[in-house]
Parts: C-alpha cells; structure tokens; sequence
C-alpha cells in the first residue's frame, strides 16, 4: 500500500526551506505508478505556489552525480559566502541551499547559458536493446523506481526552474545541466509536459491541462532527432504518450544500467 511520509527536522537549526529541499517527504511501498502521481498532483496543490520536485530512481547515484554536476562551469557556488557560523559545520552548510538554490536558477536563466534544442540534436544513438528498455520503462515504471521515493519543495516562480534544486548531467556523454534544462523548457513550453523529478538516468514528465494530442507529430519530430528513435520506438512511444498521462525520457547515453529481464 502506498503511503506519504512527512519528514520531520532532524536538527531544529535546520531552517524550514533547508529540510523542505533536502527532504519534504517519502512516498514508500507503492506498486503504482499512477498513485505516485496522484500524490504528486495532491501535494503539489496543498503546498502552492512552491513546486514538488521527485527524486526516482538510483536515488544515491542521482544524487552523487548531482553534486559533481554542480560544481561544473557556470554552475559552482562558493558557499562560503553565505556560510553562517554554527556548532555544526554540516548544518550551517545544508542552510545554504536555498542560496545555492537562488544561483543555480539565475545560472540556468542566463541568457548566455541557453541552449537551443537543435544544440542537441544527434545528441544519442541508441542502439536498439536501449529502445527495447526505455519502452518497458515507459509501459512500467514502477519496476525501476526506488523502494523510497523522496520529494522536495522547492520555492521557484516556475515548474522548469525547480530542476536547478537537483541538477544533473555529470557526464560529458550525458546531457549536460544546461542542455537538459533546454529540454524540461522545451517540452513544458511548447508541448504542455510538466517536469515532475528524475533519478540517475531519467527525466520524468506528465501532461498539463492544456495538452493537446495534435501536437505530438512535432513533438516526436524533435525527440527522434534528440535520441535517434527506430521507426518502431516513435510509434510505440507516440502511442503510448497519447493513451497516457506521463512520458519518461533519458539524459544519459546508455539504459543498459536497467535490469528488466525479470
């Protein structure tokens, strides 16, 4: 049975928007994908105008590329300069966050660091066991999210913005921050796909109220030329995007990390 676990401060000098970007809360024991996002939905309405940011799958690895991934050109906060005197030197510097929070999102807005989609064009060549795995991602999500799944409250003006509280793409053969927030813009802008979390590997989206199917032509026009899709993987994606409220996307240049034999 799927339940939310609100976390409590582990140290009452955290300050509230510290713990809520560590960790606002745990979804645990769920089967269903389309629970997690019903509570993603129930939780993102109770706590407007702050965003929901889900952390899926490979938590752990997720979070250690995150933390590389931040450090990287453009992207690096001398904490430092914020850093409050505390008995606990871990403490003073999780308070920093929200600061570092505030930077990365103005980082990411520059208008120096925007990508333009056709940047990433030929980005990927998947070979066809990596489509045969991002299909049965899409058809079952549940088999590759973590036991735990965590979710932070990020206090953004937008839904694209709160991918600056978790920024990934360490890898020079992964998307890049920059890049992959081009695509969360992209896709929320112009197709009406909300940017709801991502794990180690993948980037996870739902339909807007406004979603329109007429769109999803060019929509997968612009993804085959992202990830170089065969004929059969467009369809069946395409499909599946149509019959569904949600789509699942990589921004790392492998999926053989998934084990779905079972």
């Amino acid at each position: 049975m799927t339940t939310l676990n609100i976390e409590n401060k582990e140290n009452s000098l955290l300050t509230d928007e510290t713990q809520e970007l560590l960790c606002f809360a745990t979804i645990n024991e769920s089967k269903s994908w389309q629970d997690i996002l019903n509570l993603y939905l129930e939780i993102k309405a109770k706590n407007t105008p702050k965003k929901v940011l889900m952390l899926l799958e490979d938590i752990g690895q997720c979070e250690y590329t995150s933390m590389h991934a931040s450090m990287g050109d453009g992207l690096y906060f001398d904490t430092s300069e914020v850093i409050e005197e505390c008995e606990d030197e871990d403490i003073s510097h999780y308070n920093t966050l929200p600061f570092q929070l505030k930077y990365h999102v103005e980082q990411l807005l520059k208008p120096e660091n925007q990508i333009k989609l056709h940047d990433i064009y030929g980005k990927f060549n998947y070979s066809d066991q990596d489509l045969s795995i991002l299909m049965q991602i899409n058809e079952h999500p549940e088999k590759i999210l973590d036991d735990v799944i965590q979710l932070k409250l990020v206090n953004t003006e937008t839904e694209t913005e709160k991918f600056a509280a978790q920024l990934n793409g360490y890898f020079s053969c992964d998307l890049s921050p920059f890049e992959s927030f081009s695509l969360i813009q992209y896709l929320d802008h112009n197709f009406d796909l909300e940017y709801v979390g991502l794990g180690a590997s993948l980037l996870f989206f739902i339909k807007k109220p406004n979603f329109t199917s007429d769109k999803l032509d060019m929509l997968f026009e612009d993804l085959e030329k992202i990830y170089a899709y065969n004929q059969e993987t467009r369809i069946k994606l395409k499909q599946h995007l149509s019959d569904h409220n949600y789509i699942i996307l990589p921004y790392v240049d492998s999926l053989d990390v998934f084990d779905l034999e079972e």
